[in-house]
């Protein structure tokens, strides 16, 4: 069995990085609490006004936490595809290198860093993996 992947097993599109993530609560955070502190005391804000603010916030902290939630899915994903690896014949091609390293999977790590196969005595990301061969 062959099985190929033009861009890398356990690659993924997603980019998006906590950063991002942070910094659209916090923007959030800013401008409702700029806006509270520049009402008018003689005309403050209605009540459903604020109502419908603090559903806003809210609904920014559930989309926060599908995010979060996703990535943890992601990352399982992963370390699934990388341990059915073991064992397999593969061809990866490291970033930065020309010649594709070839051989058996004979360990996997797991680090902050992403997923490592060891394959032939060297270690190479999963998401390098250009070829499996049953």
């Amino acid at each position: 069995m062959t099985v190929t992947a033009s861009s890398g097993v356990g690659q993924t599109a997603a980019t998006s990085s906590s950063t991002t993530k942070s910094t659209s609560k916090d923007q959030f955070l800013k401008l409702f609490l700029t806006q509270l502190q520049n009402q008018n005391p003689l005309e403050p804000m209605q009540d459903r006004d604020f109502l419908m603010q603090l559903a806003q916030f809210t609904q920014v902290e559930n989309a926060e936490e599908m995010a979060h939630t996703l990535q943890k899915l992601q990352t399982l994903v992963t370390s699934t595809q990388a341990t059915a690896l073991l064992g397999k014949q593969v061809i990866a091609l490291p970033a930065g290198e020309a010649v594709p390293v070839e051989g058996k999977v004979s360990a996997v790590r797991f680090t902050a860093d992403g997923v490592w196969l060891l394959v032939d005595g060297k270690e190479v990301s999963v998401d390098s993996v250009v070829q499996v061969n049953g």
